[in-house]
């Protein structure tokens, strides 16, 4: 119950972003930069830093990180899968992929951080690590392989295509902040406190700036977009993946606080960097968009009813 009460000062700042956008408190122009420092600077910091101070013993980590991969390649799949059927254009299936998987991290870490305690924290962290830098690769694969029907490179060779996957991945703040903690934390580095401070209160900020932009980011016109495939990529991030892990966090028997996070992660709405990597590499930002706006109002009661489910259970 602490979990989920814990997620009202999360949707405050979420609807404080929203006014200040909409009430041009600050201008819409500025919302970009805003939305890039936290993506370059203090998203990359506070991902850094929960890493490196993480324990990762795979011992009580490898049941926990399995059931969560599951859960997400499953749905990550079915979302492919449902190019055909529902006669989707390569632009579509690569952003229902992207809705599929991602999820808001800096939502999940306030909401972690406020009602789950420092081991669940602690563990969301080590998740994190492993699991953006494979989002986002799948996401650059996805994007790449699937370009726009229009596009006029589409008979470009396998070897521009891996080119580019590498070019994109390399370069992402996100992928570069959690190798980055992993190989600090494993290289047994003490990095003195001169050091630390200015990334802890880099990513103090984070949380903040994150959701800020959420709110800001937030479309009420999309409300009253109406479509079959934006339901279901909405479906498959809010109830199904959150389903999946449930089940498998049962049936391998993980403690109450590894199933509150997991359902924390997997019932979590989707990324707005989902929409910016659709935008630059030729995915359907609008799209992806939608589903981002439906993910993220209507977890404001999926995901704690996830967390008291869980919590029932579990518990």
């Amino acid at each position: 119950m602490q979990a989920a009460l814990s997620i009202l000062p999360v949707i405050a700042l979420v609807a404080i972003g929203h006014m200040l956008r909409r009430t041009q408190i600050i201008a819409t122009h500025s919302w970009p930069g805003i939305e890039q420092l936290g993506f370059r600077v203090l998203f990359p910091a506070i991902l850094l830093t929960s890493i490196y101070r993480s324990d990762l013993t795979l011992g009580t980590l490898g049941p926990y990180l399995g059931a969560m991969a599951v859960a997400f390649a499953i749905v990550g799949l079915l979302a492919l899968a449902l190019r055909r059927p529902l006669r989707l254009t390569n632009p579509r299936t690569s952003s229902m992929f992207q809705g599929a998987l991602r999820f808001n991290s800096l939502l999940i870490l306030a909401v972690a951080a406020q009602g789950l305690g420092p081991k669940a924290l602690s563990d969301l962290a080590v998740a994190l690590a492993f699991l953006i830098p494979a989002f986002n690769i799948s996401a650059i694969i996805a994007l790449t392989l699937l370009p726009p029907e229009t596009a006029t490179d589409q008979a470009a060779t396998r070897k521009q295509a891996i080119k580019r996957i590498g070019k994109e991945i390399v370069r992402n703040p996100l992928v570069l902040g959690c190798v980055a903690g992993l190989l600090l934390n494993l290289s047994g580095v003490d990095l003195p406190s001169w050091v630390m401070a200015p990334l802890d209160w880099l990513g103090q900020g984070a949380l903040a700036i994150g959701l800020l932009t959420v709110g800001a980011g937030i479309e009420l016109r999309r409300l009253w977009q109406s479509d079959k495939a934006m339901w279901i990529g909405v479906g498959l991030r809010l109830l199904l993946c959150p389903a999946i892990f449930l089940l498998i966090g049962l049936l391998i028997h993980l403690p109450a606080y590894q199933i509150a996070s997991g359902l924390l992660a997997t019932a979590a709405p989707g990324a707005s960097v989902g929409y910016i990597l659709a935008r630059q590499m030729g995915g359907d930002a609008e799209f992806f968009a939608d589903m981002f706006t439906w993910q993220t109002v209507l977890s404001a009661v999926t995901l704690p009813l996830w967390l008291v489910l869980g919590g029932m259970i579990a518990g």
